[in-house]
């Protein structure tokens, strides 16, 4: 591939181990760097990642628009699982603008590789990369009062596409634009709490926005199994066991899937 190209995601001290298996799962599919932004590693975590080959530890940008998010969401009740923060989960967007590629998947770290990725990052030539919600469909559309807030001129379906906002494809420079409408409704929301509550799942619902906005309904995966929750597959117990042999194991257990999400459930490295 000629141009410059890697993966983006974020990760804080609870989801380190997520980080690694991504890490390990993305070097024995099809090599290429990951991009860290560093939500709150400890000291020891954020050294031990950055010896790794290809995993790249970055801080967080320097951005005003994440520090008002920050504000903004901390005026939203808390979320019931331990230890999780609502911030982080706006900020996609501005991560992905803030990536060192040109061509770049942003994969949240409780995704794994089984197979496919180089495939994946040639689907970029057509355009951004989306794809569909497949553990709650019927709860991800945004409230119909978002587009009364912010209207949409183009004629769209309510309702769809649905999307899953763990995996994304962006070529810089060519989609600058579907990334600045996917940044718009998190930038109105820290300013707006009405937007806010409007928009269903944080930045997932900002990224539907976004598609809607701009009609790239046709860039949404017509498959599942490039970003398929764990809840929608039967996995053999032994296949789940956490050690060395996870990822050998969960690729022959499930030859179709490409890129396994554990969203809304808890992945056997935190268990």
């Amino acid at each position: 591939m000629t141009r410059t190209h890697g993966i983006v995601t974020a990760c804080d001290s609870n989801y380190f181990e997520g980080l690694l298996q991504l890490h390990k799962s993305v070097q024995t599919d099809w090599a290429c760097p990951i991009a860290c932004f560093d939500l709150g590693l400890a000291p020891s975590q954020r050294a031990e990642a950055a010896a790794k080959r290809d995993l790249i530890v970055l801080d967080l940008p320097d951005d005003p628009r994440i520090q008002a998010v920050k504000i903004a969401s901390a005026r939203q009740q808390p979320l019931a699982k331990p230890n999780k923060r609502i911030w982080p989960l706006w900020i996609c967007p501005m991560l992905i603008e803030a990536a060192p590629f040109t061509d770049v998947f942003w994969l949240d770290c409780d995704i794994v590789v089984l197979r496919g990725l180089q495939q994946l990052f040639e689907m970029l030539e057509d355009g951004p990369v989306f794809t569909p919600e497949n553990k709650a469909p019927e709860l991800t559309p945004n409230s119909p009062h978002l587009y009364e807030l912010m209207p949409i001129a183009r004629t769209f379906e309510l309702r769809h596409p649905v999307v899953n906002g763990g995996v994304s494809g962006w070529r810089k420079g060519r989609d600058d634009a579907a990334l600045t409408a996917y940044t718009l409704p998190v930038v109105t929301a820290a300013v707006d709490p009405e937007v806010m509550s409007a928009i269903s799942w944080h930045d997932q619902g900002a990224l539907i926005w976004a598609i809607q906005s701009l009609g790239l309904e046709g860039r949404v995966l017509p498959s599942p199994l490039w970003n398929l929750c764990v809840d929608n597959v039967q996995i053999p117990a032994e296949a789940l066991r956490y050690d060395a042999g996870f990822l050998d194991r969960l690729r022959a257990a499930l030859p179709q899937v490409r890129l396994l999400h554990w969203n809304g459930v808890a992945p056997p490295w935190a268990r």
